[in-house]
């Protein structure tokens, strides 16, 4: 397996006197300072001394970071360390920290698939000038004092799984991703450990029915082609068998979703030459044109159910993971074995063989199909569509993304949504087509909605805008669609937003919800949530707004006065290139817009403020504040990239968006030490450590004497 390319690029500026130092700031306390030691070539000791120096010598070490929070340690030190020295600080070898980067969520890709060229790093003594500048470095770390921090991890504290009444089983679908849920290799761990009793009790409360975690087929049945891949799938199916039996005593099922057949690597391609498929970057894909392929998805999805009594499988065929020759669209298919097959063939075939693998085991499980992808932007066209509904074997139910294609208009400007947001409720009319299409053709229908949270903003269970899923849920119900896919990987916590759901219904009045819920705050929240909805539908959204802003990794991403020659990458990490986020909408455009949204977001805020201060209120309080700083992070940064192109016409102003994200690091840092859930997110772990923010504010002082100096 390969690790993704090391390439020559610009290295962020350093924020200390030497890169050890950097390296001693962003991991003591969320690594052994043994293990930091030993990668910088120095003893513990030296650490410890070290981190004191810097201000940092009272971070506790939380050893869940080493095997809960492996993403937050890759991606602080992906700019930082070469390969050898991050593999070390993790304690991975070079083929798990392979594996990781390519199956865990493609996280190679929110690494902005390559790495960056870096020396190796080594501790040396501080010469007195750096110590002098050390001394005052320290003084800014230890400036915000936080006494009695909550656990990181500690998800479920305190949580109340006895509250509410179980609801009825109306006979709908609820499925959703458990929070803590591993989206690498879940089964190999003890099910207890990410979904303990007490949260599927929970679950339980709010109507959820079903939970989806991420499968991959080579490591639950044998995989003839390489019996290294598949080995411990005895170990994951007991494991599996485990939770599928602890959940059906919540009257949860286990849906296990499946991006299948996966391609090969180059070298299984020279041993298999006859079903290699299409070549894209260092995989071949599998081509399901030929007999073999079929056979392979055939036999492993009937061994792994005959062990196995999984609810549901879930299906994607049109993705980023190399799979079929056409997983992108025919357009890109080269492969001469397949390049003349309509774009549908592929992805019906393996819904199909799917399908024929649970009849022929009599399986309970049922068939889902993600059509997300079957459109226009990969090849699809509507006859592309309805030849597939009309092949596909009428067992199997279509989940679809609700909210794709909805046509939107932000500042004057006409988009359509792809996926992911809560701003813009759902369905559109390209959606509601095509899920009377598949129900003409006599498939069950589900629809995909984010309602806790989305990528507009995950670094919080649930976004206080439960307004806006009512109206989505109305507009669905208005068609006929009852049952849901509630998230991705992120929204997966028991909030008062899946408590919602529970109790709705086609009608159903949201104030006695607020009011069973809230109760004497019932009307004052209510208020202030109307207010944050009415924010949030000014979000400027666009995938590419999304995916590349910093407001899920906000204060965690580090700022330069200096042109910074690099493209952010999906979800984790921004530069300049501001236009890649505000892509549709001019600057002034993009800045009025979120301005906008923020004025009434925190009118909101202050409206919930004079609430009566209960365990709900202050929960719902505190997320709203931490999503709004988030997304206020999203603002500076990029007045911020903009204005630094001419620094000196726009000093001031940069002088107090400085000062701004300054501010916002340390209102960060204090509000998540209060929850552990602040700031996490399962597929991207924590998106900051509370060392990062601190880092954060030297990052802005050091801007500060810079822009003074210029």
């Amino acid at each position: 397996m390969n690790l993704p390319e090391i390439i020559q690029v610009q290295l962020p500026d350093c924020n200390f006197p030497t890169l050890w130092q950097a390296v001693v700031f962003r991991n003591y306390g969320i690594v052994s300072t043994e293990r930091i030691a030993s990668v910088l070539g120095c003893d513990a000791q030296t650490v410890i001394i070290e981190a004191e120096r810097l201000g940092i010598g009272d971070t506790k070490y939380e050893p869940l970071y080493e095997k809960l929070g492996y993403i937050t340690i890759i991606r602080n030190n992906w700019f930082l360390l070469p390969y050898s020295q991050l593999e070390a600080l993790l304690g991975f070898s070079e083929e798990k920290l392979a594996f990781i980067l390519k199956e865990e969520d493609f996280l190679s890709v929110k690494l902005a698939n390559y790495k960056p060229y870096c020396d190796e790093v080594k501790y040396s003594p501080l010469t007195a000038e750096q110590i002098v500048e050390t001394e005052r470095i320290a003084k800014t770390a230890a400036s915000v004092r936080i006494s009695d921090p909550v656990r990181p991890f500690d998800f479920y504290a305190g949580i109340d799984a006895k509250e509410g009444a179980i609801p009825s089983d109306n006979g709908k679908t609820r499925f959703i991703h458990g929070y803590r849920t591993p989206c690498l290799d879940p089964f190999m761990e003890n099910g207890e450990d990410y979904l303990p009793d007490e949260i599927l009790m929970k679950y339980q409360k709010e109507g959820i029915n079903g939970i989806w975690i991420h499968g991959i087929l080579s490591t639950l049945s044998p995989y003839p082609f390489d019996e290294v891949i598949s080995k411990g799938y005895e170990i994951r199916r007991k494991n599996l068998n485990a939770l599928i039996e602890r959940a059906a005593r919540f009257g949860i099922g286990i849906y296990l979703y499946f991006n299948e057949p996966r391609g090969f690597n180059f070298a299984l391609a020279k041993k298999y030459p006859k079903i290699v498929g299409r070549q894209v970057a260092l995989m071949n894909c599998l081509c399901f044109s030929g007999d073999e392929p079929k056979r392979y998805l055939y036999n492993a999805v009937s061994d792994l159910l005959s062990e196995c009594n999984i609810k549901g499988i879930i299906t994607i065929t049109m993705s980023e993971n190399p799979t079929h020759c056409t997983y992108t669209g025919a357009q890109n298919n080269e492969c001469p074995k397949c390049r003349d097959i309509p774009v549908h063939v592929p992805c019906v075939e393996i819904n199909n063989t799917i399908q024929k693998a649970i009849d022929d085991t009599n399986s309970a499980c049922e068939l889902i199909v993600n059509i997300w992808g079957w459109d226009e932007r990969r090849g699809w066209s509507v006859d592309d569509v309805r030849s597939a509904f009309s092949s596909l074997d009428p067992r199997a139910a279509v989940v679809v993304v609700s909210e794709a294609r909805l046509a939107i208009k932000k500042a004057g400007i006409e988009s359509r949504v792809a996926d992911y947001s809560i701003s813009n409720p759902g369905p559109s009319e390209y959606i509601a087509d095509a899920l009377s299409m598949a129900a003409e053709y006599g498939h069950k229908t589900y629809a995909k909605v984010q309602v806790n949270n989305s990528w507009e903003c995950s670094a919080v269970p649930y976004l206080p805008v439960f307004d806006l899923v009512m109206e989505h849920l109305d507009n669905l119900s208005r068609i006929g669609i009852e049952n849901y896919m509630l998230s991705w990987t992120h929204g997966g916590y028991p909030s008062p937003t899946l408590n919602f759901i529970s109790n709705y219904k086609p009608g159903y009045c949201i104030d006695d919800w607020y009011r069973s819920y809230y109760g004497e705050n019932a009307e004052t929240v209510h208020k202030a949530v109307l207010r944050i909805c009415e924010g949030f539908r000014y979000y400027p959204f666009s995938v590419s707004h999304m995916y590349f802003s910093p407001q899920n990794i906000a204060a965690g991403n580090m700022w330069s006065l200096s042109p910074e020659k690099k493209e952010s990458a999906m979800i984790g990490l921004s530069f300049d290139d501001l236009e890649k986020w505000t892509t549709i909408y001019p600057y002034e455009a993009f800045v009025s817009e979120t301005e906008k949204m923020l004025l009434l977001w925190k009118e909101g805020i202050d409206i919930l403020d004079g609430a009566t201060k209960t365990k709900r209120v202050d929960e719902l309080l505190l997320f709203s504040l931490v999503a709004y700083r988030h997304l206020e992070c999203d603002l500076l940064q990029t007045k911020y990239a903009f204005m630094k192109r001419d620094i000196n016409k726009y000093r001031g102003e940069l002088k107090d968006l400085i000062k701004s994200a300054k501010e916002n690091a340390k209102a960060l840092l204090v509000l998540s030490s209060k929850d552990a859930r602040v700031g996490y997110e399962a597929s991207n772990h924590y998106f900051y450590t509370p060392n990062l923010l601190k880092e954060k504010l030297i990052n802005c002082d050091k801007l500060l004497y810079e822009l003074e100096n210029y």
